[in-house]
Order: C-alpha cells, then sequence, then structure tokens
C-alpha cells in the first residue's frame, strides 16, 4: 500500500521509503543548475496553482475565492481545457513501482486530445520548465507503464502563464526514459554505497 506524506513530500510502501521521481533526478545530477532559480515563493505558487486546477476539475472550486495571483494561470488552464478538450481520467495521481523502489504523483493523465492513446501533463508556472523535464515525464511514463498495458503515453508539459496563455511542450526524445532509468541506477547505488544517503 503507497503512502503520501504531503509534509514532507515523502513516499512509502508497506513502510518502506520510496524516492520520488523528482528526488531520483536532482539525486543524479540532472536539474543542474536549475535549482539556483528555484524560490519558496515561486514553489508555493506552484503548488497552489495545482491545488486550483484539481479543485476546478474535481467540481468543487468557488472560483470567486481564487487568489489574484493566480487567476492568470488558471484563466491558462480553462483556455487550454478549451482548445483541446481534454478532460483527465487521473489528477493528481500516485503511481509506485515496486522494483525500482520509486513513487511520483502525476498531475494529469487523460486521453489524448487528437483521440490517439493517452497523454500524460505536467503542470508549470515557471517561466520556462527545466530542461530536466523531459526526463522527469519519461519517469511517471515509466510508473504508468508498469501499471499499464496501454501504448506509451504522449508527454507534455503545460506551462500555465500570468497573462492567461499557456505554452503546451511535447516531449518526444525516446533517450528520456533510458536517462530515467540510469538516474534511478545512480540514486540506488548511492543509497546502497554512499553514507548519509
Amino acid at each position: 500500500m503507497i503512502q503520501f506524506d504531503e509534509a514532507t513530500h515523502t513516499y512509502s510502501v508497506d513502510g518502506q521509503p520510496f524516492a520520488s521521481v523528482t528526488q531520483v533526478i536532482a539525486g543524479a545530477g540532472l536539474y543542474g543548475d536549475a535549482a539556483r532559480f528555484w524560490s519558496e515563493y515561486a514553489a508555493n505558487r506552484g503548488r497552489l496553482a495545482h491545488k486550483v486546477i484539481e479543485l476546478y476539475l474535481a467540481g468543487t472550486l468557488d472560483e470567486a475565492t481564487v487568489d489574484p495571483a493566480l487567476v492568470g494561470y488558471f484563466q491558462a488552464y480553462k483556455q487550454f481545457e478549451a482548445d483541446t478538450k481534454f478532460f483527465p481520467g487521473y489528477i493528481e495521481h500516485t503511481l509506485y513501482s515496486v522494483p525500482l523502489r520509486i513513487a511520483g504523483r502525476v498531475d494529469l493523465i487523460g486521453p489524448d486530445w487528437k483521440g490517439k492513446g493517452s497523454a500524460i501533463i505536467d503542470i508549470k508556472t515557471s517561466a520556462t520548465p527545466a530542461p530536466a523535464t523531459g526526463i522527469q515525464l519519461a519517469g511517471y511514463e515509466n510508473l504508468y507503464g508498469v501499471n499499464s498495458e496501454l501504448p506509451q503515453p504522449k508527454r507534455f508539459a503545460l506551462q500555465l502563464k500570468t497573462d492567461g496563455k499557456y505554452k503546451l511542450i511535447e516531449y518526444t526524445d525516446r533517450n528520456d526514459r533510458a536517462v530515467f532509468l540510469a538516474a534511478v541506477s545512480i540514486c540506488n547505488w548511492r543509497k546502497a554505497n554512499v553514507k548519509g544517503e
């Protein structure tokens, strides 16, 4: 049974700790210098924007209560929805792999709006998605594939902007999956061999 601790953003399965997809990527050094652009404000903004969209998709959002600082991001999501008619089957869905000992929470999974297969979408509120976003999505794709006989899904970052516009970025490099699996191997090796990991 998978458990997620929201406060520490950690996963465990039957009491055993599992690394998250983002921890695996960070542990392998794949974020590079992107960490220097991280701020608590940006992280909170992203979490709150995700929550607004989650409540909206669940049909429980009172739109009058959306913070003015988040309205542009919310309008951008609604514009994406109107343009594509995308409606996810899974929202903030947790996936995990026992053999790999990793877990992750996927923002959105649903049918590809072009009518072929499925799509995994990671919502971004940053100015530009980090280069490792393709690797992150490959991690989610890998976890999704563990639990599915469906064809490989398409992978997208949905960049929401404060002006109500959005940019949809598709990641098609099939090497991303191999890079992610190599990062898992590095992460697991470090846990077994490096003190304090």
